[in-house]
């Protein structure tokens, strides 16, 4: 009975978050074809917003519609300016298995006119997903079966994950990936668990190339498992699973994969497609040309011919960017954790209300999360270039809303911690559901300055801008446009889904605060 119960309230949950998500994806009635993708209504002004969902769909569509990794002159156009070059080819300059991942999207949503919104939607099933591997993950590292609910919905409707999960990115995959591999070696530490989270691995890569850094923590986990320490009256023993070096073999599959694409691509097994060089626009011809916006003293060679471009790949990160890369991604007004989602501040404090018997899970997660910062701190761009929030800390959001829970399951017996935290919730779900319902296209704050000089207004670059487009009653919801306009404004619309998420949310948060108040006084007495 007591399983059927949660059986039940598992349903509910993944159906109230469905419905959540299908009421936000993104898109349009259609089925676009390379020619039409170039129009304004699929680009700027529609779900194409930015140039890494035109990409990853370009080559989404280049593979399932004309059977070649190459792009044709019109898919090219779509994708730049972030458009790779290879001996005298268009190629995608993006990992390519959010392409692939999400293909089964593409093809049914083609058999009902949707093909755009059953690719967008595949990124919605990875959120869904992720919303039971952290809810699965709490409840083992000892925090209440309540409190890991709100955790899963806090990082699926209350930080920067939310927006992302109605569009065309990779940050959902890759998390998934990255939960799944911790959900498999806390299940069980056997030589196929360890092969399984092997595979894993290497299937991260494919989907974004640094998900091999967020992985080491992992990686090194998985090798402990091979030895096994025993104290005995002489001492410690330490004994090894040889069997264990079999178990890479399932790491080889994905990576084979890996290089026959970038073989067949640009030509070089062993090169990430990110360091390609790089088209920026297209001339009548089809040949590369100078983008507009170029100077006449800037060098104009390296748009004229892509090749003379040097792009390796440790040119992305510097010891010098750490200390902006911090700012950026926790207190800057563009994008920063403090005024996006402020609740993920207050998972930190998990972190020391952690049970000790729990500890090597703590490292482990904690070096997910330290991995993820420092990488994209590091990073040229920590802005993510055109983007809502730090889009980049995706993964770090979903394991601090682990240590949510556990903060929550040890403090929100008081109501002097309820209190603040639905506050925090209920803003930082504010914020996020202006981005999943308007716009992720949000310029860094030195962009928007310089973007301001040209259109001679003052240009907004947080999620005042997101405001700014309800007020003007747009929306990039699918079901939104398609159906519920003539009935309701987009501020509406957005106060709807507001109330409805933080009201349901609500009912857990009061719940697990009268169980644990409960709790307390049954120990008392």
């Amino acid at each position: 009975m007591h399983k059927l119960k949660n059986l039940l309230i598992f349903i509910f949950l993944f159906g109230f978050s469905a419905t959540i998500l299908g009421l936000t994806v993104r898109g349009l009635p259609g089925n676009p074809t390379q020619d039409t993708l170039n129009q304004d209504i699929w680009k700027d002004d529609g779900p194409f917003e930015l140039s890494p969902e035109r990409g990853r769909f370009a080559l989404l569509y280049s593979v399932v519609e004309n059977k070649s990794l190459e792009f044709s002159i019109p898919l090219a156009r779509f994708t730049a300016p972030d458009l790779g070059y290879s001996k005298g080819k268009y190629v995608s300059i993006f990992a390519p298995g959010v392409s692939f991942s999400v293909i089964p999207g593409y093809i049914i949503g083609k058999m009902f006119g949707l093909s755009q919104v059953g690719t967008f939607a595949m990124t919605s099933l990875f959120a869904l997903l992720n919303f039971w591997l952290i809810k699965n993950i709490a409840t083992r590292v000892g925090a209440h079966p309540i409190a890991a609910i709100i955790a899963g919905l806090t990082f699926l409707f209350a930080t920067p994950a939310f927006p992302y999960a109605v569009s065309l990115y990779q940050h959902h995959i890759s998390t998934f990936m990255i939960l799944l591999a911790v959900y498999t070696i806390m299940r069980s530490q056997s030589l196929w668990a360890i092969a399984f989270v092997w595979f894993l691995i290497a299937a991260s890569v494919p989907i974004d190339n640094p998900n091999i850094i967020f992985m080491i923590p992992i990686a090194i986990y998985s090798l402990l498992q091979f030895f096994i320490v025993k104290k005995n009256v002489k001492g410690w023993e330490i004994n090894m699973r040889l069997l264990g070096v079999f178990t890479f073999i399932a790491g080889v599959i994905p990576i084979v994969l890996f290089m026959w694409f970038n073989l067949a691509s640009h030509g070089d097994p062993l090169r990430f497609s990110g360091t390609l060089p790089s088209v920026k626009a297209i001339d009548a011809a089809g040949k590369p040309a100078v983008p507009e916006q170029v100077t006449k003293t800037e060098n104009r060679e390296r748009y004229l011919n892509p090749e003379t471009q040097q792009k390796p790949a440790s040119g992305f990160f510097k010891t010098r960017n750490i200390l902006n890369g911090f700012y950026v991604h926790f207190v800057s007004r563009d994008r920063g954790i403090l005024y996006y989602t402020p609740i993920m501040l207050i998972a930190f404090l998990g972190l020391f209300a952690h049970d000790k018997k729990y500890n090597s899970y703590k490292a482990l997660l904690v070096g997910i999360i330290g991995f993820n910062i420092l990488l994209y701190s590091l990073w040229g761009d920590p802005w993510g270039g055109w983007a809502f929030a730090s889009r980049y800390l995706i993964p770090s959001y979903a394991v601090l809303s682990i240590f949510l829970a556990i903060f929550m399951t040890k403090y929100i017996r008081r109501f002097i911690v309820l209190a603040p935290l639905l506050i925090l919730f209920a803003y930082s779900v504010s914020v996020n559901t202006l981005g999943a319902i308007t716009t992720n296209r949000l310029p860094p704050e030195g962009e928007a300055k310089a973007l301001s000089l040209v259109s001679g207004r003052v240009e907004k670059f947080s999620y005042d801008r997101n405001i700014e487009m309800l007020q003007a009653n747009k929306s990039k919801s699918y079901i939104y446009q398609a159906y519920i306009n003539k009935y309701m404004s987009a501020w509406e619309y957005y106060v709807l889904l507001v109330s409805t998420i933080v009201g349901f949310s609500s009912i857990f948060f009061v719940y697990l605060y009268l169980s644990q108040r409960r709790g307390k006084n049954h120990a008392k007495v």
